[in-house]
């Protein structure tokens, strides 16, 4: 018997997170993790195009939609053409060995001497929620809990920008970010002691990527 996918209004979701065993023909819908930084800047419309943005357009989140390619021409942009001194790379999962391999190509195509940049990386584990949808529509929708890795990166062109992070949202039903990371300096070094409370996020138009 195939059943719709449509979901019943009437359903009333559970009390909150659950680590237990999924009941038998229970359904996951994986919900979208919070975001490290807003989308756009809250002094600029949502609505209106990427490229008329002028703020904020040095924080971005990697995945494994685009290219290397494309990511180390925007990188190379944002810091020639718009006068940046600070990146704010950001990664989840599967799409952090992009964002790594980025990190260390995007030195080789800057006109900066190697002592002129400087990196920070920023490892975490994010808690995302999934929603368990019963196979009795009469039951309610309750949520579980699971962790996945994250990395946050910083690149700066001597002392960097003198900037603020954005603030973070943490509206429900999307699920909040909580991660505990090591800081590392230089673009190859090893991790060292530290906390980070860093969350990892996609671009909007890629929800879908890099979510299982």
């Amino acid at each position: 018997m195939v059943r719709s996918n449509k979901k019943d209004n009437t359903r009333k979701a559970g009390a909150g997170p659950s680590a237990g065993p999924l009941a038998s023909g229970s359904k996951i819908r994986k919900l979208n993790p919070p975001r490290p930084f807003p989308t756009v800047p809250t002094s600029v419309s949502a609505t209106g195009p990427r490229s008329a943005h002028s703020e904020g357009k040095n924080f971005i989140c990697v995945t494994r939609k685009l290219p290397l390619g494309a990511y180390l021409r925007r990188c190379k942009d944002l810091i020639l053409k718009d006068g940046y001194k600070t990146l704010h790379l950001s990664a989840l999962g599967a799409a952090i060995p992009h964002l790594l391999t980025l990190t260390t190509s995007l030195p080789g195509i800057l006109p900066f001497a190697p002592d002129e940049i400087h990196t920070q990386v920023l490892t975490g584990t994010v808690e995302l929620m999934d929603e368990v949808i019963p196979e009795d529509e009469d039951e309610d929708i309750t949520y579980r809990t699971r962790g996945k890795s994250s990395i946050s990166v910083v690149i700066k062109i001597g002392e960097g920008d003198d900037e603020d992070a954005p603030t973070v949202s943490t509206s429900k039903p999307k699920g909040k970010g909580k991660g505990k990371g090591k800081g590392i300096q230089g673009p190859v070094a090893q991790q060292q002691g530290g906390d980070s409370n860093e969350g990892v996020f996609q671009e909007p138009d890629q929800d879908d990527m890099d979510m299982s």
